[in-house]
């Protein structure tokens, strides 16, 4: 029974920290000539009935994290005329998901789990539209870790940025 438990409570906490995060940029472009940034469109996706925060508390958190992590990196925040637009989209949704919990070789049983999976799109355009930088993060996340996960993903998600251009091999 132990087993069963041990089972269950790993693959559980395995599912809850369940994250993948793409990033796609051009290895080849030189980055370090953008300076400035500014906030362009953002977007939350969650139907207002199933939103756990406050809308502008979710701006404030992602915006605070993204400034952050961009001026970390050397940029500039700036209102207006910026080298980069920064956009982002961000929602969740309630999901359920069944997985067997049983002992090898016997009828397993099924365990259900609801969870809550989190989608964050972040883009950096150039003044003229072209996409420079973009994250794109799937989550399962808990209330209790909200804030920490989107700026887990925003880390990572820019961990590279900005980048030089790969030198070719002699």
């Amino acid at each position: 029974m132990r087993l069963v438990f041990l089972i269950v409570l790993v693959t559980g906490i395995t599912r809850l920290n369940a994250q993948t995060i793409e990033v796609e940029y051009n290895k080849n472009k030189d980055m370090t000539g953008y300076k400035t940034f500014q906030f362009g469109e953002m977007e939350i996706i969650t139907p207002k009935d199933k939103q756990r925060m406050d809308e502008e508390k979710t701006r404030a958190i992602v915006n605070e994290i993204l400034e952050f992590e961009l001026k970390k990196k050397g940029l500039q925040k700036v209102d207006s005329n910026a080298h980069l637009v920064l956009s982002y989209i961000i929602g969740s949704m309630e999901r359920s998901s069944i997985f067997d919990a049983g002992r090898l070789g016997g009828t397993p049983p099924s365990v259900m789990q609801d969870y809550n999976e989190g989608n964050l799109v972040i883009d950096l355009n150039d003044r003229s539209n072209n996409l420079i930088w973009r994250v794109n993060a799937v989550t399962t996340f808990t209330d209790a870790n909200m804030s920490s996960q989107i700026e887990q993903i925003i880390g990572k998600g820019f961990k590279k940025f900005p980048n030089k251009p790969k030198g070719k091999k002699k």
